[in-house]
């Protein structure tokens, strides 16, 4: 099914267009966010093929991309009857999308930056002994502002934990059923 009257075409590309921007924006690269793009407007799978004619790019690049969307729970390849090429959905639950997101770059992210800051208070504790008043001047002051780093990034995992911590935390159904317009 093709979007041959102009408004859907254009709705269709501006949607295609836009996913690619977001991804761009939220540190995927662009062709991801297209392929996911082109995918989610799709009402039937699409193969590598498809995929590549219709963003114009190249099969090696959708294929690689295609993966990344695999792994990142974006899309999922099915089975279409009497063809042998791999065919492509989007996964279309965007909470679950968010969710597998964050579970795996975020919250790992946040984690990290949690333990870089624990470990320059401990080592700038470790060093309070052999420094000068002056140093020590500016150790406290590092200490205040790791401090106020620290607590961010414990309410931001926080958050992330209320987010992900299980659909009985959120009620992700009433939320995706906000009326819009």
């Amino acid at each position: 099914m093709s979007a041959n009257h102009e408004s859907l075409a254009a709705v269709n590309e501006s949607t295609v267009a836009g996913l690619g921007r977001l991804a761009r924006f939220v540190g995927f690269n662009e062709v991801m966010g297209r392929l996911y793009g082109t995918l989610l407007m799709s009402p039937e799978p699409l193969s590598l093929d498809a995929l590549a004619g219709q963003l114009k790019i190249s099969k090696g690049s959708v294929s690689m991309n295609m993966r990344a969307l695999e792994r990142w729970g974006m899309a999922v390849e099915v089975w279409v009857r009497g063809e042998r090429k791999k065919f492509y959905e989007a996964e279309t639950d965007l909470w679950k999308v968010i969710r597998h997101v964050l579970n795996s770059r975020e919250r790992r992210e946040v984690q990290l930056a949690i333990d870089v800051l624990s470990e320059s208070v401990t080592k700038l504790k470790e060093a309070e002994g052999e420094l000068t008043p002056e140093e020590k001047e500016l150790s406290s002051f590092y200490l205040e502002r790791i401090d106020d780093l620290r607590a961010f990034f414990i309410f931001a995992q926080m958050a992330l934990e209320t987010v992900l911590g299980g659909e009985e935390s959120l009620d992700f159904d009433a939320i995706t059923k906000i009326e819009i317009g």
